[in-house]
């Protein structure tokens, strides 16, 4: 019976992990409910053998998620700090593995939200400086950068 909790488990993630990637969390949060769904026997023991053999095959590998994050998702949707910490928190990576990640890679809060801020100039130019200032300042703060940051870039415009 184990050998069938494992088996299935083992090909649910299969499914899971062709589609995107997953943090080590992520798939035992969906390991351990897909196994209650359909009932499975020695689950515990089932979803740590799965993710053993996730690791061994180099499928299940936090780090590189964070490296994928950095080349890809930033630079396409900028966001500050606390969005990005906000979002490895979520997705099951320790904030002081996040802080560490992102002090690695110097990144400068005030270009990436210059980056933003310029990919919707046109959408702000009809507007009185007043209101620019404040749709700036909001969609700077919901993409998770620091007041600092708003008030440094506000203070350019």
């Amino acid at each position: 019976m184990m050998k069938d909790s494992y088996q299935t488990l083992l090909n649910y993630s299969f499914r899971l992990l062709g589609r995107k990637a997953y943090t080590e969390s992520e798939i035992e949060r969906r390991l351990t409910r897909r196994g209650l769904k359909v009932k499975l026997a020695a689950l515990h023991s089932a979803v740590i053998k799965v993710i053993a053999r996730l690791k061994e095959l180099k499928y299940l590998d936090d780090d590189k998620i964070l490296e994928n994050y950095f080349e890809y998702k930033l630079p396409a949707k900028p966001q500050g700090q606390f969005a990005f910490l906000h979002e490895m928190r979520r997705r099951g990576i320790s904030i002081d593995v996040a802080k560490e990640a992102w002090s690695k890679r110097n990144i400068d809060e005030d270009e990436l939200a210059q980056v933003l801020v310029n990919s919707r100039k046109t959408k702000f130019a009809g507007l009185s400086s007043l209101l620019r200032k404040k749709k700036i300042a909001g969609l700077l703060a919901s993409r998770g950068f620091s007041p600092n940051t708003v008030w440094r870039l506000l203070d350019r415009q």
